[in-house]
Protein backbone atom coordinates (compact mmCIF):
# COMPACT_ATOMS: atom_id res chain seq x y z
CA UNK A 1 0.00 0.00 0.00
CA UNK A 2 1.27 3.84 -1.15
CA UNK A 3 1.85 6.12 1.58
CA UNK A 4 -0.95 9.08 1.70
CA UNK A 5 -0.04 12.68 1.94
CA UNK A 6 -2.65 14.50 4.66
CA UNK A 7 -2.00 19.20 4.91
CA UNK A 8 -4.39 21.40 5.99
CA UNK A 9 -2.78 24.31 4.33
CA UNK A 10 -5.03 27.85 4.02
CA UNK A 11 -5.22 27.82 -0.22
CA UNK A 12 -8.96 29.31 0.31
CA UNK A 13 -10.16 25.91 -0.61
CA UNK A 14 -12.86 25.33 2.12
CA UNK A 15 -12.76 21.17 1.94
CA UNK A 16 -10.61 17.91 2.97
CA UNK A 17 -7.93 17.01 0.12
CA UNK A 18 -6.74 14.10 -0.75
CA UNK A 19 -3.73 12.61 -2.89
CA UNK A 20 -4.99 10.15 -5.60
CA UNK A 21 -3.38 6.80 -4.75
CA UNK A 22 -0.01 6.48 -7.23
CA UNK A 23 -1.31 2.95 -8.50
CA UNK A 24 -4.59 3.93 -9.28
CA UNK A 25 -4.29 7.82 -10.39
CA UNK A 26 -7.29 10.28 -11.59
CA UNK A 27 -6.26 11.45 -15.11
CA UNK A 28 -7.64 14.89 -15.58
CA UNK A 29 -8.21 16.35 -19.07
CA UNK A 30 -8.29 20.09 -19.36
CA UNK A 31 -7.66 22.28 -22.31
CA UNK A 32 -6.95 19.60 -24.50
CA UNK A 33 -4.05 18.01 -21.99
CA UNK A 34 -3.97 14.85 -20.54
CA UNK A 35 -2.55 15.24 -16.35
CA UNK A 36 -2.65 13.62 -13.27
CA UNK A 37 -4.51 15.19 -10.43
CA UNK A 38 -2.67 16.25 -7.73
CA UNK A 39 -4.99 15.69 -4.76
CA UNK A 40 -8.41 16.50 -4.58
CA UNK A 41 -11.65 17.59 -2.76
CA UNK A 42 -15.31 17.94 -3.13
CA UNK A 43 -14.83 21.49 -4.12
CA UNK A 44 -11.85 21.30 -6.76
CA UNK A 45 -8.10 19.99 -7.47
CA UNK A 46 -4.70 20.64 -7.65
CA UNK A 47 -3.10 20.24 -10.78
CA UNK A 48 0.76 20.95 -12.12
CA UNK A 49 1.37 24.67 -13.79
CA UNK A 50 2.43 23.79 -16.68
CA UNK A 51 -1.42 22.63 -18.02
CA UNK A 52 -3.48 25.89 -16.39
CA UNK A 53 -3.14 29.30 -15.68
CA UNK A 54 -3.92 31.52 -12.84
CA UNK A 55 -7.31 33.31 -13.69
CA UNK A 56 -8.53 31.29 -16.93
CA UNK A 57 -11.74 29.03 -16.46
CA UNK A 58 -11.06 25.39 -18.16
CA UNK A 59 -13.86 22.61 -19.35
CA UNK A 60 -12.86 19.62 -17.49
CA UNK A 61 -13.06 15.81 -17.55
CA UNK A 62 -11.77 13.33 -15.10
CA UNK A 63 -12.09 9.69 -14.02
CA UNK A 64 -12.44 8.81 -10.86
CA UNK A 65 -11.24 5.29 -9.69
CA UNK A 66 -14.91 4.88 -7.86
CA UNK A 67 -17.19 6.07 -9.89
CA UNK A 68 -18.16 4.39 -13.28
CA UNK A 69 -18.70 7.42 -15.54
CA UNK A 70 -16.77 10.73 -15.64
CA UNK A 71 -17.50 13.93 -14.04
CA UNK A 72 -17.16 16.84 -16.37
CA UNK A 73 -17.58 20.67 -16.02
CA UNK A 74 -15.58 23.81 -15.43
CA UNK A 75 -12.89 25.02 -13.06
CA UNK A 76 -11.84 28.26 -12.07
CA UNK A 77 -8.30 28.38 -11.44
CA UNK A 78 -7.02 30.08 -8.16
CA UNK A 79 -4.12 31.97 -6.84
CA UNK A 80 -2.01 30.39 -4.47
CA UNK A 81 1.81 31.12 -3.24
CA UNK A 82 2.94 27.92 -4.05
CA UNK A 83 3.77 28.32 -7.72
CA UNK A 84 4.28 23.70 -7.92
CA UNK A 85 0.76 23.40 -7.95
CA UNK A 86 -2.34 25.57 -8.82
CA UNK A 87 -5.56 25.18 -7.24
CA UNK A 88 -9.00 24.89 -9.53
CA UNK A 89 -12.54 25.50 -7.89
CA UNK A 90 -15.46 23.30 -9.36
CA UNK A 91 -17.93 25.54 -10.72
CA UNK A 92 -21.90 24.13 -10.78
CA UNK A 93 -20.88 21.26 -10.78
CA UNK A 94 -24.22 18.43 -10.91
CA UNK A 95 -25.89 16.50 -7.68
CA UNK A 96 -24.49 13.00 -9.42
CA UNK A 97 -20.64 14.66 -9.81
CA UNK A 98 -20.95 16.04 -6.21
CA UNK A 99 -21.72 12.67 -4.99
CA UNK A 100 -18.85 11.06 -6.46
CA UNK A 101 -16.74 13.00 -5.50
CA UNK A 102 -17.52 13.42 -1.71
CA UNK A 103 -17.67 9.00 -2.21
CA UNK A 104 -14.24 9.26 -3.45
CA UNK A 105 -12.96 11.52 -0.89
CA UNK A 106 -14.60 9.51 1.91
CA UNK A 107 -12.78 6.36 0.62
CA UNK A 108 -9.07 7.71 0.21
CA UNK A 109 -9.74 9.28 3.83
CA UNK A 110 -10.29 5.84 5.33
CA UNK A 111 -7.72 4.37 3.65
CA UNK A 112 -4.98 7.31 5.11
CA UNK A 113 -6.85 6.20 8.35
CA UNK A 114 -6.22 2.43 8.07
CA UNK A 115 -2.51 2.86 6.90
CA UNK A 116 -2.16 5.14 10.27
CA UNK A 117 -3.28 2.31 11.92
CA UNK A 118 -1.39 -0.11 10.80
CA UNK A 119 -2.11 -4.00 10.21
CA UNK A 120 -5.37 -4.73 11.85
CA UNK A 121 -4.87 -6.28 15.19
CA UNK A 122 -1.37 -4.30 15.83
CA UNK A 123 -0.30 -0.85 17.24
CA UNK A 124 2.33 1.60 16.41
CA UNK A 125 4.55 3.22 19.12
Amino acid sequence: MSDITVEAASTGRTAYRVVPDPDDPIILQIDGHLSRVLDISATGFSAPPDVVEYGRRYPFSMDLPSSHKPIAGYVDVLKVADREQLHCKFVNLGPEELDALHHYVLVRQREAIRSLRGPRGTTSD
